[in-house]
């Protein structure tokens, strides 16, 4: 899958946005025409899946255009569309197609205030009559003293049983003066009452960005995470909260058609998609320019001799080693 970035205007200015390098930076919207050259490079991939993020996505003047476009392209064979949930309702009827799917991340009443949330609150709901079961909601734990109860309660009036979460360590501007391990440690206790009450009311927690760093945690902390995953063979809601993987490129294709790896590393390295034949070999490219070196870094002692990191299973997320990768690119380069 791949995602296309279609404005970098939005209706929220959120302080753990990963994307703030672009979000609300002047009026830059793609092109009809660039959006057709992006879903053309997507369509290189045997997978042919396409995200629709920002900003805000529905915000694009052309949204119901580019939508339209997808729908009646029937080599795509699923469209996830990101989103604050805000604008949602001036496209119910369009976004009927069942290969489209759609990612809410639902921000507290405290930071948005309650007029917006009430917005965000009936737009579900109507999503819900309209369109059930094609969508999730999700949430950004940013603070160790946020309440995150709406979006539980949220999840338990819609009868679901899954809410996806990151844990938002740090956004762009900080992320190199940021060591994620004694980060995660701080906010670890919080990040599994989060976890525990979702168990407590049926939910299975669904983690996105920022994965949950085994290395760090306690005998409770390691059974409730089983507990999860048992719950969620119950509800046939797939968990992976209990699984070591790594992360691979994403590939987010910009409004002038230039990549990233994915906005974790929007400000490191970005590549024009013409250079490439295909999404693979963009991947490949990125994964050989970030990935290889960022499997070689450990960002404190703990992690010299962790398994996890040996067999190249690591969940930190690259982001944090960019400093560390281009002092090891640089003494590479010297060492040739």
């Amino acid at each position: 899958m791949a995602n296309i970035f279609l404005t970098n205007s939005c209706n929220l200015k959120c302080p753990y946005c990963f994307a703030n390098e672009f979000v609300n930076k002047g009026s830059e919207e793609i092109t009809f025409d660039n959006f057709k050259k992006a879903l053309n490079f997507i369509k290189t991939d045997p997978e042919k899946r396409v995200g629709l993020i920002g900003g805000e996505p529905l915000l694009h003047p052309n949204f119901p255009d580019f939508l339209n476009l997808l729908i009646d392209d029937k080599d795509i064979k699923s469209i996830v569309i990101y989103t604050n949930g805000l604008e949602l309702d001036k496209y119910i009827d369009l976004i009927k197609d069942d290969r489209i799917s759609i990612l809410i991340n639902c921000n507290s009443p405290k930071d948005i205030g309650d007029k917006l949330f009430k917005k965000l609150e009936n737009n579900i709901y109507l999503l819900n009559e309209h369109k059930p079961n094609s969508f999730a909601l999700g949430i950004n734990l940013y603070s160790n003293d946020l309440d995150y109860s709406y979006v539980i309660n949220l999840v338990k009036n819609l009868n679901q049983h899954k809410l996806r979460f990151s844990t938002a360590l740090s956004n762009s501007d900080k992320i190199n003066a940021t060591n994620p391990i004694k980060d995660f440690s701080e906010i670890q206790p919080y990040l599994f009452k989060f976890l525990k009450d979702c168990y407590d009311n049926n939910i299975i927690p669904i983690n996105d960005c920022n994965a949950i760093t085994h290395c760090t945690l306690n005998t409770d902390e390691k059974k409730l995470l089983i507990m999860i995953q048992k719950l969620s063979k119950k509800y046939k809601v797939l968990s992976t909260l209990n699984t070591v993987s790594v992360c691979l490129p994403i590939i987010d294709i910009l409004p002038d058609l230039s990549a990233v790896r994915c906005f974790g590393l929007s400000n490191y390295l970005k590549v024009p998609i013409n250079n490439f034949k295909n999404i693979k070999n963009l991947k490949k490219y990125f994964f050989n320019k970030i990935d290889v070196y960022a499997r070689l870094i450990y960002l404190d002692t703990k992690c010299l001799e962790c398994k996890a990191r040996l067999i190249d299973k690591c969940m930190i997320c690259h982001a944090f080693k960019i400093a560390k990768i281009d002092k090891l690119i640089e003494l590479t380069q010297k060492e040739l």
